[in-house]
């Protein structure tokens, strides 16, 4: 198209110089037959018409020639703009015209704007189809939502809705347009939240508003709900979208929530009771069976062989045994239950340390390994119940003893070099450690080493766990650091300070080391 019309110009253009230089060509010989009559012998005058004719001629070509080239120019430039707008439109980089010889190509300009064209009619058809694409997926979200969505006009009146809200209303499919929305509504339900929504929808604020309320629809339920407003435009008119969630399984799940928790609330204090109960009735004859048996081998241990000796300490341990199982639980139950009882007080660590060391002088006497502690020269401070970091160090002491058949057990306490006060207490042994998949699990009720290991050294698991919930009632944090068959370091941190190590200021050590 372009190119024809490019070609009808030019040819235009010639066909019109042609016929000026013939209109001038008949004209000079009319003149000339007109001359003729009155001086056909002066041949100076002829030759002075011919010359004009001849000089008007060219300078009609050359006027031409020049308007030619400047009307080219002109429409050369209206393309190139032409060209980049159409690239611009379809979003294509906009290179110049290739040229030959310093002269553009007239049917590359051409085919270039029609190939700008094409490609952006191209671009535009794209563009519609991801529209009307997109569209399509909106409309099939809004339409398969569970919460009810309306399109309302400054009205207030209905301009559509998604079947969820044609549901809400119980009206038939197509009859909610048009509709205001708080005619829907009993008067003392949404009307005031509409009112509401009117101080955005109504008066023009571009917000978003959310809120929640209770709606009661006409002759209908009445249901909790969560409403949202939001602007919109449609068609250059004012326009809102209203959401309205309706929250009355979540009301219900969290009524029943409620209702659990206040039944398990009342189990837990039942547990706490049945629990402080059975330890006082457990507690009381284990203390006897203790009592009696240390008093029955003091008496009569002359009287004594060797089997009712063995017999008497089989009871002895067993019972101890139950007393701390029986106060473990109980402690337990209490700190779940967040009626543990804390005396928070300023002490000295070391002496704590150092007693339970020296109990535990006769478990290792016959074993090929070392009891090491290592003090502070000046009182180690600390901020904790002195009857609670006893347990959870005769814990810590206890275990490390147990799992160690040979090599060391070395107990320190560490100063923090800024206060001056005891920052943790390290526990570290050469025992058999933990294996790698139990360290995440070490610390939980009732969980050992493995199954191995519980069948092999006893124990319910219940010592770790309580003495890590003990240590964080306190303000503590307690933790470990194992590799399987080479031991385990357990840390009570008071402080997470750079410390400074302790002296060693007594060694036990058995004679079969």
């Amino acid at each position: 198209m372009f190119r024809s019309l490019h070609a009808r110009s030019w040819m235009a253009v010639v066909t019109s110089l042609l016929s000026g230089g013939v209109a001038l060509v008949i004209g000079a010989r009319h003149l000339l037959q007109l001359h003729a009559v009155s001086s056909a012998d002066d041949p100076s005058f002829v030759r002075a018409v011919w010359m004009t004719m001849v000089c008007v001629v060219l300078v009609a070509n050359v006027g031409g020639l020049a308007v030619v080239l400047f009307t080219t120019q002109r429409v050369r430039a209206q393309l190139d703009t032409m060209r980049h707008r159409v690239l611009s439109l379809a979003q294509l980089p906009t290179t110049p015209y290739a040229t030959s010889g310093g002269h553009v190509s007239p049917a590359d300009e051409f085919a270039d704007v029609e190939h700008a064209i094409e490609v952006a009619r191209e671009e535009l058809h794209l563009a519609h189809s991801r529209m009307r694409m997109e569209s399509d997926r909106n409309r099939a979200i809004i339409e398969t939502v569970f919460a009810s969505v309306f399109a309302v006009d400054g009205g207030g009146r209905i301009l559509s809705a998604n079947p969820a809200a044609v549901r809400l209303f119980a009206l038939p499919s197509g009859t909610l347009e048009g509709v205001v929305l708080s005619d829907l509504l009993a008067a003392d339900s949404l009307r005031m939240a509409v009112d509401d929504v009117g101080s955005v929808t109504f008066t023009g604020a571009e917000h978003e508003r959310r809120f929640t309320t209770r709606i009661r629809l006409f002759g209908r339920r009445s249901f909790p709900a969560e409403v949202a407003v939001t602007p919109l435009a449609l068609d250059g008119q004012r326009a809102w979208a209203v959401f309205v969630h309706d929250l009355t399984e979540k009301e219900q799940v969290e009524t029943a929530l409620a209702d659990a928790r206040l039944a398990a609330d009342a189990a837990n204090r039942a547990k706490t009771a049945f629990l402080a109960r059975m330890s006082h009735e457990l507690r009381t004859p284990l203390n006897s069976m203790i009592g009696f048996t240390k008093i029955v081998r003091r008496s009569r241990s002359s009287q004594l062989s060797d089997r009712d000796r063995h017999y008497l300490d089989r009871v002895q341990v067993g019972s101890e045994h139950l007393l701390v199982l029986v106060s473990d639980i109980l402690d337990l139950s209490h700190i779940e239950s967040g009626t543990i009882a804390l005396q928070l007080e300023s002490i000295d660590v070391s002496p704590i340390v150092q007693d339970i060391l020296a109990r535990h002088e006769e478990l290792v006497a016959d074993r090929p390994m070392v009891l090491e502690v290592a003090l502070p020269e000046v009182a180690a401070l600390a901020t904790v119940d002195a009857t609670r970091l006893r347990q959870v160090l005769t814990n810590l002491i206890g275990n490390a003893v147990k799992f160690t058949a040979r090599g060391s057990v070395q107990v320190s306490v560490q100063l923090n070099h800024e206060t001056g006060r005891a920052s943790a207490v390290v526990v570290r042994d050469t025992g058999i450690g933990i294996p790698l998949d139990r360290q995440a699990h070490i610390f939980e009720s009732f969980e050992q080493g493995g199954q191995e290991m519980s069948h092999r050294y006893g124990g319910t698991g219940l010592g770790l766990a309580l003495s890590r919930r003990i240590a964080q009632q306190m303000g503590c944090m307690l933790s470990v650091e194992s590799i399987p068959g080479a031991g385990s370091t357990f840390t009570l941190a008071f402080g997470q300070v750079d410390v400074v190590p302790a002296s060693v200021s007594r060694v036990f050590r058995s004679d079969a080391a």
